[in-house]
């Protein structure tokens, strides 16, 4: 016969079950939380604590939605008035991935699964919550590593076609090069035979524009060839200021320029002799020049306005200026992105190679909205304003 001192009264049977239960909850990896049919939290256990920062005493009685951010704070509610009206569960029962949010208000991603507690005395429902922040990082890595792959790929690819286009090419530009200096010649020659010396000029100069244009365009396939297998770019101290203006000139070659009146004026700050791949710099300037006009061909009157200064004693800031129809937030965010464009015609290559090449130099191309309108694309380059010339670099170094 049992020895009834011997058996645990109801009450402390009911002790030690709670006991049992809350030391299981706080073994839990999980975090886990009991609200009832109004959100307010009943259960609070220490991976939960550990997980949002907040102590027991800090959350018990309070809405679920403290730790949830917007929106799901505002459709929380619903969800749970919905459900008491219609037994229709929308995500009891589903496990899915939402955010959470912690109490310093850092928000994470985590993976929740909520059920409904059968047989209490009131409505309550369970969540069990695991953060998946490193799960998360994970997948964003392996998708950024499966892009830059592509991307390589594509460069490489590039580098391919690029060797095709510089050997078909190059013969033809060099045919053109001859030619414009045949014609020279031949000016030369016929002097004096009735062909008037002004015109000889104008001739002779436009012919040698030819040579020298025909004769740059093999060397920027030449150098973009280099610059997309990787190879070491060829740097030297250039003029900067002189250079940015004879891109200038470059660019008012373009007939748009011409029939529509486009204008692209400088203002510019004292710039030293920067060591720079000359060739790859005025890619740079040049192609966001002809962008700029491609955003304003509809509105010639205002000029593209090429503005330099310095950000500190160190860096260099070179700004294209546009008043055209700009560039919406959420383009903004993928400009730099290989093979994305806001053109119809365009490839999408223009801007990331650019920024490769800013960087590759140790500067930073970005991009922000003009005042009041268009768009501002500005690259940074390294330099040491007191450094206005070669010689005195080197005497420097000495």
């Amino acid at each position: 016969m049992t020895n009834p001192i011997n058996q645990p009264s109801s009450a402390q049977s009911a002790i030690d079950a709670n006991a049992q239960l809350n030391a299981l909850l706080d073994a839990a990896v999980d975090a886990m939380i009991i609200i009832d049919h109004k959100g307010g939290i009943e259960l609070f256990n220490a991976a939960a604590q550990r997980m949002f920062g907040y102590s027991v005493e800090e959350v018990l009685g309070k809405n679920v939605k403290i730790l949830m951010p917007a929106p799901y704070q505002e459709e929380h509610d619903k969800y749970l008035d919905n459900y008491m009206k219609t037994n229709h569960a929308k995500i009891i029962g589903i496990g899915r991935e939402v955010r959470a949010c912690k109490k310093n208000g850092k928000v994470f991603p985590i993976e929740l699964s909520v059920g409904e507690v059968k047989d209490s005395s009131h409505k309550q429902f369970v969540g069990i919550i695991r953060d998946i922040s490193e799960q998360v990082k994970a997948r964003s890595d392996a998708i950024a590593s499966r892009e830059k792959l592509a991307h390589v790929t594509r460069l490489s690819t590039m580098g391919e076609m690029a060797a095709g286009i510089a050997h078909e090419i190059n013969q033809p530009l060099s045919a053109v090069s001859s030619y414009a200096q045949a014609c020279k010649n031949m000016l030369v020659r016929s002097s004096g035979e009735g062909l008037h010396s002004l015109q000889q000029q104008k001739l002779t100069s436009a012919l040698e524009k030819i040579s020298h244009q025909a004769l740059r365009a093999g060397e920027v396939i030449r150098r973009l060839r280099a610059f997309v297998k990787k190879r070491n770019s060829e740097r030297e101290y250039v003029d900067f200021n002189a250079l940015i203006e004879e891109t200038i000139d470059l660019a008012k070659v373009d007939t748009r320029l011409l029939a529509h009146g486009f204008q692209v004026t400088l203002n510019s700050s004292p710039a030293p002799f920067l060591m720079i791949d000359q060739i790859q710099i005025q890619q740079v300037l040049f192609n966001l020049i002809r962008n700029a006009i491609d955003a304003m061909e509809e509105q010639p009157t205002d000029p593209v306005v090429i503005d330099t200064r310095w950000l500190n004693e160190q860096y260099l800031e070179i700004s294209v200026i546009d008043t055209g129809y700009g560039i919406s937030a959420q383009n903004a965010e993928r400009l730099f992105h290989p093979f994305f464009t806001t053109k119809p015609s365009g490839m999408g290559m223009g801007l990331p190679i650019c920024q490769s090449i800013i960087q590759s130099h140790g500067g930073e191309l970005k991009h922000t909205p003009g005042k009041p309108k268009g768009s501002i694309f500005s690259f940074t380059l390294p330099a040491k304003p007191q450094i206005t010339s070669y010689s005195e670099e080197k005497n420097n170094e000495r």
